[in-house]
C-alpha cells in the first residue's frame, strides 16, 4: 500500500485535549478496537488516496493555493452531537459532529472541484462533517450512544487553514501535515 493523502480542517490542540478528556470521563468504557490520537483529530474535506504522481500532488496544491490563500475567509466552527456511521447496534465509526456551517461547506465545494479538476477520484458521497473519535465496535452488548457527553461544552474554533495531511500507518499521530493553505484573516 503507497502513501495516502487527503485535504482536512485540523482540530486545535486545545479542542483536542478536551475531546480526549470527555472520552475518557464518558467513552472510555466502550468497546471500540481502535481509538483516535487526539492530534490527529480533524474534518476530511476531500480524501486523495494515493496520487498517480508527485506532480499531481504538486499542481494540485499550487491551484489549491491559488484559490485559497488570500481569498478565502477564516471562520469559527462550534461542535455538536455524537453519532455513528454502520449498524446502530455495532457502529463502524464513533464521531464528533460540528453545527452546520455555510462557509465549511462552500470551502469544502471549492477544495472538491479542484480535486477533481487536477484528476483525482473523490468520494461521491454527500459531505457530513465529523471528527473520527474510534473505529469498529468490538462489545458484545449492543452500542448505546453515551449519556452525559455534553460536546456544545467544547469551545468553538477558529479555522485558520486547509492542510494537505500525509498518511503514516506505523506511527502515532499518523497524519503529518504537509502544507497548509492560510485562510484569510486569521489570528497568528
Amino acid at each position: 500500500m503507497g502513501t495516502h493523502y487527503f485535504l482536512a480542517v485540523r482540530i486545535p490542540r486545545q479542542q483536542s485535549a478536551i475531546i480526549q478528556s470527555l472520552i475518557k470521563q464518558e467513552c472510555s468504557r466502550m468497546p471500540f478496537k481502535r481509538w483516535v490520537h487526539p492530534f490527529d483529530y480533524h474534518i476530511t474535506l476531500a480524501f486523495l488516496g494515493e496520487p498517480p504522481s508527485g506532480e499531481h500532488l504538486l499542481q494540485l496544491s499550487d491551484d489549491l493555493s491559488e484559490i485559497i490563500e488570500g481569498r478565502l475567509p477564516s471562520f469559527h466552527l462550534d461542535f455538536a452531537g455524537i453519532q455513528t456511521f454502520g449498524a446502530a447496534d455495532s457502529p463502524r465509526i464513533l464521531w464528533l459532529g460540528v453545527r452546520p456551517s455555510k462557509t465549511l461547506m462552500e470551502l469544502r465545494e471549492e477544495v472538491y472541484s479542484c480535486c477533481i479538476k487536477n484528476g483525482f477520484q473523490l468520494d461521491p458521497r454527500p459531505f457530513k462533517p465529523h471528527i473520527t473519535l474510534a473505529r469498529k465496535w468490538d462489545g458484545k452488548d449492543p452500542y448505546l450512544n453515551p449519556d452525559g457527553w455534553n460536546p456544545e461544552s467544547i469551545p468553538s474554533f477558529e479555522v485558520p487553514a486547509i492542510d494537505l495531511l500525509q498518511t503514516n500507518v506505523n506511527e502515532e499521530p499518523k497524519y503529518k501535515t504537509i502544507r497548509s493553505f492560510p485562510l484569510t484573516g486569521a489570528d497568528s
